[in-house]
């Protein structure tokens, strides 16, 4: 009886977290939304962790289990990290695409006047683009203020050296009006393995901006501590380890 019981309460909380963890993190496409965290360590833009502390006050994001990107903002400054972890070769043409809703504005295509695209291609060159009919153009004479670099690394997040993009950008240098919160599409591409396309958070078209996800802004520092996730993850482990010793423990007394 006491095994049924101590099944029946572990099958609970495990649904129990499994339902706030889907709360938490699922949602469609067009729903995808995320927290930037004030700025505690002011990054130095060099395309590497500087310090091991650095980006600690960003929380991390994933996109699917090569790449993980973080922000950060202070005033007008919005500064985000991105890794593409099992990116080591230098190819030209690799590329990072940031596409900016700054009015969540949206659309089925970009718009000009609402939409615009950073492109880093082949780790060495940034291009600005705006709309012209639907697509993406040449922002000749944008006045966007970027600050950037990228390099081969290696990070607290992995001691492989990988590709690493460092990104701060004055929102008040902008053309367009930029609000808070703000939507956007983040994605990366590996020349050297073509077939994975451009994997970008969310999933989406970057060329529909009803797609982008959310960037929201707190003013309170990141949450000191592990994640949600990874506890979520221990607390789930710890809970199968406990029921499995708990099973062992009782069936060598009833031997």
């Amino acid at each position: 009886m006491k095994k049924v019981v101590a099944t029946i309460f572990c099958a609970l909380m495990l649904c129990g977290l499994l339902l706030i963890t889907v709360g938490a993190t699922m949602a469609t496409e067009t729903d995808y939304e995320r927290t930037s965290y004030p700025t505690q360590v002011t990054p130095t833009i060099d395309g590497q962790w500087t310090s091991p502390d650095e980006w600690t006050d960003g929380a991390e994001t994933w996109i699917g289990t090569d790449i993980v990107f973080r922000s950060t903002w202070d005033g007008d400054m919005t500064r985000w990290l991105v890794e593409f972890l099992t990116d080591t070769t230098n190819n030209p043409g690799d590329y990072l695409q940031f596409c900016i809703d700054p009015q969540q504005w949206g659309g089925s295509e970009p718009e000009l006047g609402h939409h615009f695209m950073l492109q880093i291609t082949g780790h060495t060159e940034l291009t600005r683009y705006t709309v012209n009919n639907g697509e993406w153009y040449y922002w000749e004479g944008s006045t966007l203020a970027v600050e950037w670099a990228a390099s081969l690394s290696t990070s607290p997040t992995s001691s492989t050296p990988h590709w690493i993009y460092e990104l701060q950008i004055d929102r008040a240098s902008a053309t367009l009006s930029w609000g808070d919160p703000w939507n956007f599409l983040l994605g990366v591409f590996d020349a050297s393995n073509p077939g994975d396309g451009l994997q970008s958070w969310p999933p989406t078209d970057p060329d529909v901006p009803d797609e982008y996800g959310i960037e929201n802004y707190s003013v309170e520092l990141i949450p000191e501590g592990l994640t949600f996730a990874v506890m979520a993850l221990l607390t789930t482990f710890s809970m199968l380890v406990g029921y499995k010793y708990f099973v062992k423990r009782k069936e060598t007394k009833t031997q």
